[in-house]
């Protein structure tokens, strides 16, 4: 069942209009630049733009707990980017483009990192992540789609970006209040938990599978780290990082493959094939989010599969196509998962608010760094290409080991089935209950003795007396004070009270 309530609808808004925002302005910034200098010159132009808006989600964090987190902030950064997408649409200079350029993707950084942890919050512990951030993504991907298919190039183009940033500061900004809200509301701080595991929860309703899955989550991970951000935790992240790297270096390479096969007039890459990444991206968090994202690593890693497979059979011969499908088929698959992992990673690292959109950076750190020689390498003849990509996806498949993904992660019914077995042998024995209740009714050695006789059988009460030496008269005095002491009034109460049933 995949809810919305306020909350979640201004986080997944929040993460669509940064979708928009930040490919839309791309895309104007390499058509606006490209306009003065080389094609060439623009590849590289664009690459520092990424650059800097892996500083610009990295810088997030800090920056926010400088400011206090204050709402504000949101603003000025909106403000910033809006002023530098109107520069870029009328300056004739390349360099002061470029300049503005960097500082709009720094800012877009930054509140896309908002955007992300927003989410993190929004739907920690949520069964629907996957589908939730496959949604963000394909209402991203649409709106970029009808902005380039009847908004004219130019200005025009600038004043609807510029809007989207405006949006997507108003929806961050929402989240970050409702978050702080539902954190004063849970523990009366600022919504942080002390060792900053999760800084907030969400004041929605939710439903009974949804609170059954946080709470068993919330015991299988306390069990897996012994402090916040437990050393597992971190190295698992790490891995996760590497992957992203990996799996990003070899997008780009199948990218690259494409677009060679589309200069040589192989095949034309229109705007329509887009559409393809909103419906991978709804289709990969449908098929995340089977029970409990608990495929989820396999069924990445059979897109890996597709993808190299793809790569391979192009440089072989087959045709183009098969590689423009599969990349943007895999390329929504992809985004949808380094998205899920990270915003499902963040809460249970020290700075949450960095780690909810470290999917995002590291994938524009790859395409930052290695887009120059990922083109150079398909340049370079068929035999390295092959080569290349076969070495990546034995490095892709070292990862994916190494971040747990071939591990399946235990159901809700599995995890109860643990906590319940652990707290059957926490429980105390029958024997630690019944001196529990002898010592607690002050039962003097005789009187316990009495007890234990008239409690384990039904014998009559002469035979008790005849078994343990005494007088039935003594028995039943003994008996009267035990009816005292315990609060019971008849033989068969005593026996349910001293066996506990």
């Amino acid at each position: 069942m995949f809810s919305v309530d306020r909350q979640s609808f201004q986080s997944l808004s929040a993460l669509a209009l940064f979708t928009f925002a930040f490919l839309g302005s791309e895309f104007f910034f390499d058509s606006q630049i490209g306009l003065l200098i080389s094609a060439e010159g623009v590849v590289g132009a664009q690459a520092m733009i990424l650059g800097a808006s892996v500083v610009g989600f990295l810088a997030y964090a800090p920056i926010s707990k400088l400011a206090g987190g204050r709402r504000a902030l949101r603003a000025v950064e909106a403000v910033g980017a809006i002023a530098a997408l109107v520069t870029i649409a009328v300056m004739e200079s390349a360099l002061a483009m470029q300049i503005a350029g960097c500082i709009a993707f720094f800012l877009l950084g930054s509140l896309g990192a908002e955007a992300h942890w927003s989410m993190a919050r929004a739907f920690e512990g949520s069964p629907s992540l996957a589908k939730g951030a496959g949604a963000a993504y394909a209402a991203g991907i649409l709106l970029q789609f009808l902005s380039n298919q009847f908004v004219p190039a130019g200005m025009a183009s600038a004043a609807v970006l510029c809007v989207g940033v405006a949006a997507l500061a108003v929806f961050a900004a929402a989240g970050e209040r409702d978050g702080e809200s539902a954190g004063q509301k849970s523990d009366g701080t600022t919504g942080e938990h002390a060792g900053g595991t999760a800084a907030t929860k969400s004041s929605r309703q939710i439903t009974r599978q949804e609170q059954s899955i946080r709470a068993s989550r919330a015991a299988a991970d306390s069990s897996q780290q012994s402090a916040p951000g437990g050393a597992k935790t971190a190295i698992r992240a790490v891995w996760l990082l590497a992957l992203v790297v990996l799996l990003a270096c070899m997008f780009s390479t199948l990218d690259n493959v494409v677009t060679l096969a589309n200069a040589q007039g192989s095949i034309s890459v229109e705007t329509w094939p887009r559409l393809f990444l909103a419906a991978s991206g709804l289709a990969a968090g449908v098929l995340f989010d089977i029970r409990e994202r608990r495929y989820m690593g396999f069924i990445m890693f059979a897109v890996t599969v597709l993808s190299t497979i793809s790569i391979l059979a192009i440089e072989a011969g087959a045709s183009p196509v098969i590689g423009l499908i599969v990349f943007y088929v895999s390329s929504g698959f992809f985004v949808t998962f380094f998205t899920t992992t990270f915003l499902q990673l963040a809460p249970r690292m020290h700075t949450p608010q960095l780690w909810a959109g470290m999917g995002r950076a590291a994938n524009n750190l790859c395409a930052f760094t290695v887009s120059g020689v990922s083109m150079m390498l398909t340049q370079s003849g068929i035999a390295a290409v092959m080569i290349a990509s076969l070495i990546l996806f034995v490095l892709v498949s070292v990862a994916f080991v190494g971040a747990g993904l071939f591990r399946l992660p235990s159901t809700v019914g599995e995890r109860e089935a643990i906590q319940a077995g652990l707290a059957a042998a926490a429980a105390p024995t029958l024997e630690e209950m019944q001196a529990e209740f002898i010592s607690r009714s002050g039962l003097t050695p005789r009187e316990e003795e009495v007890l234990r006789a008239v409690t384990a059988d039904e014998r009559p009460l002469k035979q008790v007396a005849d078994d343990l030496g005494i007088s039935l008269r003594m028995v039943q005095r003994h008996l009267t004070s035990i009816y005292s002491k315990t609060d019971t009034q008849t033989r068969a109460g005593l026996t349910r009270a001293f066996f506990g049933k």
